[in-house]
């Protein structure tokens, strides 16, 4: 209100300077000898013409319009006294601003004393040259002056509100319309003063001026049509030509828009882009005084370039961003370049028609932004992804910081997404990101690849210790985790390295930071600190592991048998499988190797389905023999979750015609623990098949004897460590006396593994253990050995 107040102010301190100045002057016109009398109300219509009617025209990419006025102007100040031309010019302006354009008081108080000063200023000019017969150069130089220094005054007065409503200029803008306006009044002026010449001279010249000025106009203004759609195509042409991919959040942002600006004519331009979500907009305001500006509004927020700008225009279009999946923003300009003409049809097209190439642009853009993005980026975590991770790791080593580098695996991923689907592992890594960043908001953290992540920290900020940081890591990472409806354990690997002791580069640190993540898996989650004997040992695992691809889809692993007898009647009650690989480069590799490494490789699967054919195989040739004698097969924990194993297993029964109660699946007591739930519905599904089940090695993880009670089990292995000690320690004897009467009361056999010595087996059988399997009996043996000692066995037993 305050800033109204002072433009109506400086509007009324224009008008009445104009209106004393012209009572201080001769009211009489200045010439006496006038060749026709003048009627002051004649010029009004002249007024109102000039003001509707401009010429607009393009002057260094901007739109410039100027009128007429001073053809009006320099009759007036001839022909008429300076009240009457007063009187003349303010019916002519209240007119024009009230009546055709509808402006408001401000800006009609502001109008009106412009013109006023004008018309004083010019006829104070010529007021002060001597008596004159008939104009000539002397009045023309008179005017011309009185109509600068009116320009100077007029700019001084705009140049002041413009400040008082805050409005910013550069200082270009400030100089350039009192430049533009000068050069104009020096032509105009000098066409009035030909006009007055001939008016003077003959009368009607008037009408021939004004039919010859209304017919130039319109023909100018044909003419500016179509060169002004000429140019516009030209503009747009090279504008779309160099126009590529635009990034709104890159450097070249600013000049793009700046162009569109310019070649849309007008003073501001806001580009608002919406969020996926439509949520909230991000405006990006190109104006004519000032640099590029970014701020935000929420769905409902009016543009602030739209508020910024309603104090000196409400001239504005706007134009959708129709992108391919929708609207993605809205392009706005506001106030056209020129000092009278507003938008028309032509400018809407031409809005419409760059709204859709920027479109494609801003599309362009998102899409190199999005490539860009997947190169270095993690597309399920948005943490860096490996070649990233390295590049950052390898910034900070340039820069002489020392680091830890830390390899960690979340080693409850392959089992999650396994069995619970692909989904719910997503959520788990999505879930051990938050956690990382929670506990790290400083440090270098990237996803390597499944379920590793890499991060390096500097050395000085964890105590220079990496195992004190890698247990840190552990302890605010593990724990319980609810994915949705799916409740789940975070478990991690954690290996480390130190910078530049074990290294100088990224990938180096990185590749034995994992070494060492491997070795921590072996040791309850580490942390592991890297040691150069694991650079042998990590060559070794990698040949076991590419050998072992090879022998699995060549058919390279055998199996040998083991018997398992009856410990009290010497009866064999069935054999075990047991996986056996020789390499011809390798050499021969124990299960204790390579299972382990199938395990931590994703061939566990595979390789329990190799030895599950060759055991079924084997075991129904001993039948078509005459003997009925079981089989059994060790499977992991990963493998019976595994939802289509038991669907498989009853495919390789059916393939083989094989009875169901002849194989026995072994399973790790991991598996009860893991996911105890799971566990027993998959064992339940493999029971209602006919195959038997085992716990295997009972007793050296987490289970208890509670453990038995309800599941769908046959028997239990008593492990080799409790059998080793078993004639010399009491608690191991214990410990076997108690599983045998817990399983026996839930109608289970127990079978003791590990039987090497016949004092082993006196022992065991006085502690009612049912079955014995051990080199006292027979080491493992290939099939068709393994059927030789059974007919030998078998005719021993009957003697």
């Amino acid at each position: 209100m305050r800033a109204k107040a002072l433009v109506l102010l400086i509007g009324a301190a224009l008008l009445a300077g104009a209106v004393a100045l012209v009572l201080a002057l001769d009211p009489r016109p200045p010439f006496a000898d006038l060749p026709f009398a003048l009627p002051w109300f004649a010029l009004i219509p002249a007024y109102v013409a000039t003001s509707r009617f401009t010429i607009d025209f393009e002057f260094r990419k901007e739109a410039r319009s100027i009128t007429l006025s001073q053809l009006p102007l320099a009759i007036g100040v001839v022909f008429l006294g300076p009240v009457w031309h007063l009187a003349s010019r303010v019916t002519a302006e209240l007119i024009s601003t009230v009546a055709l354009r509808r402006q408001p008081p401000m800006k009609v108080l502001f109008n009106v004393g412009n013109s006023a000063i004008e018309l004083a200023l010019a006829s104070a000019a010529i007021a002060l040259l001597p008596t004159q017969l008939m104009p000539g150069p002397v009045i023309w130089a008179a005017l011309l002056t009185g109509l600068l220094v009116n320009d100077v005054v007029a700019h001084a007065a705009f140049m002041t509100v413009m400040r008082i409503l805050g409005v910013p200029l550069s200082r270009g803008a400030k100089l350039a319309p009192l430049a533009f306006a000068s050069a104009s009044t020096l032509v105009f002026t000098s066409l009035a003063m030909v006009s007055i010449a001939a008016i003077w001279t003959d009368p009607w010249t008037l009408l021939i001026i004004a039919l010859v000025a209304a017919g130039l106009s319109f023909a100018y203004r044909g003419h500016r049509r179509v060169s002004a759609r000429q140019q516009a195509t030209e503009h747009l042409y090279e504008f779309v030509k160099d126009l590529g991919a635009v990034d709104v959040h890159g450097t070249r942002a600013d000049a793009v828009l700046e162009q569109v600006r310019v070649l849309l004519h007008a003073r501001t331009l806001d580009l608002a882009l919406s969020d996926d979500a439509r949520l909230s907009w991000q405006h990006y305001v190109s104006r004519e005084d000032g640099p590029l500006r970014r701020f935000t509004t929420d769905s409902s927020g009016l543009s602030r370039a739209e508020a910024g700008t309603a104090a000196h225009g409400n001239d504005r279009m706007s134009a959708p961003l129709l992108g391919s999946h929708g609207v993605i923003g809205l392009l706005t300009v506001i106030d056209r370049l020129g000092a009278v003409r507003a938008f028309d049809i032509g400018d809407v097209r031409l809005l419409e028609t760059v709204a859709n190439e920027l479109t494609a642009a801003l599309e362009r853009g998102r899409l190199l932004c999005d490539l860009e993005r997947s190169a270095t980026t993690d597309a399920l975590t948005g943490l860096p992804n490996l070649n990233n991770i390295t590049a950052r790791i390898d910034e900070l080593l340039l820069g002489g910081d020392e680091l830890v580098v830390a390899a960690v695996a979340v080693d409850s991923f392959r089992e999650v997404n396994d069995t619970l689907g692909h989904q719910v592992g997503d959520d788990l890594l999505l879930e051990v990101a938050r956690r990382l960043r929670l506990c790290l908001p400083d440090g270098c953290i990237g996803r390597i690849g499944g379920g590793r992540f890499a991060i390096a920290v500097p050395s000085d900020s964890v105590g220079n210790d990496a195992a004190m940081f890698g247990l840190g890591l552990r302890a605010q990472v593990e724990g319980g985790a609810q994915l949705g409806a799916v409740g789940t354990h975070i478990r991690l690997s954690v290996g480390a390295v130190t910078a530049p002791e074990h290294g100088a580069e990224a990938a180096t640190l990185i590749r034995r930071a994992e070494t060492a993540m491997y070795s921590a898996r072996h040791a309850q989650g580490g942390p592991v600190i890297w040691e150069p004997a694991y650079e042998v040992q990590g060559q070794r695992r990698l040949a076991v592991v590419t050998a072992l691809r090879e022998a699995l889809s060549s058919g390279a692993i055998g199996v040998a048998f083991q018997p398992k007898v009856d410990a009290r009647t010497g009866q064999v009650m069935g054999v075990e499988a047991l996986a056996r690989w020789t390499h011809p480069a390798l050499g021969s590799i124990g299960p204790d190797e390579f299972i382990p490494l199938a395990e931590a490789s994703g061939l566990m699967r595979p390789l329990t389905t190799t030895v599950l054919r060759q055991a079924l195989t084997a075991c129904k040739g001993w039948q078509r023999r005459g003997g009925r004698i079981g089989v059994a097969v060790n499977v992991s924990a990963d493998t019976v979750l595994d939802p289509n194993f038991v669907t498989e297993v009853a495919a390789l029964l059916t393939a083989v015609n094989l009875s169901p109660d002849l194989l026995t699946l072994e399973l790790t007591e991991g598996v009860l623990v893991d996911d105890p739930g799971l566990a027993t519905e998959r064992m339940a599904e493999l029971r209602a098949h006919g195959v038997k089940l085992s716990v295997d090695d009972f007793g050296t993880g987490y289970s208890s004897l509670t453990y038995l009670k309800g599941l769908p089990i046959d028997e239990v292995k008593i492990d080799k460590g409790f059998v080793d000690a078993v004639v010399s320690d009491a608690a191991d004897r214990a410990v076997v006396r108690a599983v045998v009467d817990i399983a026996h009361t839930l109608g289970l056999r127990v079978v003791a593994e590990g039987v090497e010595q016949d004092e082993q087996r006196r022992v065991l059988h006085e502690l009612g253990v049912d079955e014995l399997q051990g080199y006292l009996h027979a080491r493992p043996m290939p099939a068709l050995e393994m059927a030789a000692w059974l007919r030998g066995r078998d005719a021993a037993v009957s003697v």
